[in-house]
């Protein structure tokens, strides 16, 4: 497999906003096959994004709850610490947490990309929205906008696939509006 680093925030405001930071040709087929993308904010963490692909492929056909269960046991450090807060605001009832990224994915969730909030990630505490302060800092309002609509939706009883669909789709618009986006197929 070829690694190849690329430009996630072009990605994202072109071609794939769920472009998460790392992928292969089975996660995006715009991936060529036989190449690893790895956003270059990732580029220190290539050893575990590596190590992550490693186990998928040897867990290949088990569910990704399994892989994930998996992941923070082999992958993660043996003794767990909270990740480095680098700011914190509230958002109406919701507290919004900017950690390093980096911390998160070593000692608790190797697949802790971007962003996520405490409907989907249990070791998130209630009522809280964590943003990967690892990638471009022009990336957080968008991920803020995305993991609060997505967690709106979800608070609201939708399930998480349905308001993951929904808050791509806000994500877009923001994207849009503000001009940073020129998605190629529409």
């Amino acid at each position: 497999m070829k690694i190849k680093i690329v430009d996630g925030w072009k990605i994202r405001n072109t071609v794939e906003t769920d472009f998460s930071g790392w992928g292969t040709h089975a996660d995006y087929p715009l991936i060529p096959l036989g190449e690893i993308w790895l956003d270059r904010y990732l580029k220190p963490e290539r050893k575990l994004i590596l190590d992550l692909i490693r186990l998928e492929r040897s867990m290949r056909g088990k569910s990704f709850r399994l892989i994930r269960a998996e992941a923070k046991k082999t992958l993660t450090a043996p003794n767990k610490s909270k990740p480095r807060v680098i700011k914190t605001q509230k958002f109406g009832k919701t507290k919004i947490v900017y950690v390093d990224g980096a911390d998160v994915r070593s000692q608790i969730d190797p697949y802790f990309l971007l962003g996520g909030h405490d409907l989907v990630y249990d070791y998130i505490p209630k009522n809280e929205i964590w943003i990967d302060t690892r990638c471009y800092e022009q990336e957080w309002v968008y991920t803020l906008i995305h993991e609060n609509h997505e967690r709106e939706l979800m608070a609201r009883g939708m399930a998480y696939d349905n308001a993951h669909d929904f808050a791509l789709a806000a994500e877009r618009m923001a994207r849009r509006k503000d001009k940073v986006a020129d998605f190629v197929r529409g």
